[in-house]
């Protein structure tokens, strides 16, 4: 008798032990449903990153800019003489500051320096330059306000607000408050 006709020697598919064989469906579908639960959550979980990543540095942009916007008001403050009262817009929250300031340290040579809104955005301008701007597009400012405070007679300071929001997601709000004294308001 031939080898292959051999009942004993052919394999009998019936008796064989099915786990030999690949998969079931159950098992199919349990992978594929676990496979797709890792993979929610992954994404998920990268969805968040970015989404926390994105609104630090929405943040870092409005903080920038807020310290940019601060670091020019307090210059040029500390070194005024005095505020223009008739050429700034004061009390409001689309306001402007003109001050009457030196140019170099030491020099008697006066002139106007103006920190102003234009076009949503914080602009600085020295007499006779070119202005420049302190925050980006990105960012709104829905608060621009000089307040001028005087203690007492001969003392003169300014009280500034600002609020800044981002065009990209506006429920993110920056807001600071200062305060500070002319150098021609300090007592001598």
């Amino acid at each position: 008798m031939p080898k292959f006709l051999d009942h004993k020697k052919v394999p009998n598919l019936k008796f064989q032990d099915s786990r030999f064989f690949g998969f079931t469906l159950i098992e199919v579908i349990l992978y594929v449903g676990v496979l797709g639960i890792l993979l929610i959550a992954i994404s998920s979980l990268m969805m968040g990153t970015m989404d926390n990543y994105k609104t630090s540095s929405i943040r870092d942009e409005l903080a920038s800019s807020g310290h940019q916007v601060f670091g020019f008001f307090f210059r040029e403050t500390k070194n005024a003489n005095s505020i223009d009262i008739s050429d700034s817009v004061l009390s409001n929250d689309l306001g402007s500051l003109v001050l009457s300031t030196p140019f170099q340290f030491g020099s008697n040579y006066v002139g106007e320096a103006t920190i102003y809104l234009s076009g949503g955005r914080v602009m600085f301008q020295r007499e006779g330059e070119t202005p420049l701007v302190l925050t980006s597009d990105n960012i709104e400012v829905t608060k621009f306000k000089f307040v001028r405070v005087t203690p007492r007679a001969g003392l003169e300071g300014i009280r500034f607000y600002l609020e800044l929001k981002s065009k990209a997601k506006p429920e993110e709000v920056f807001s600071l408050t200062t305060f500070t004294m002319l150098r021609g308001g300090y007592v001598q």
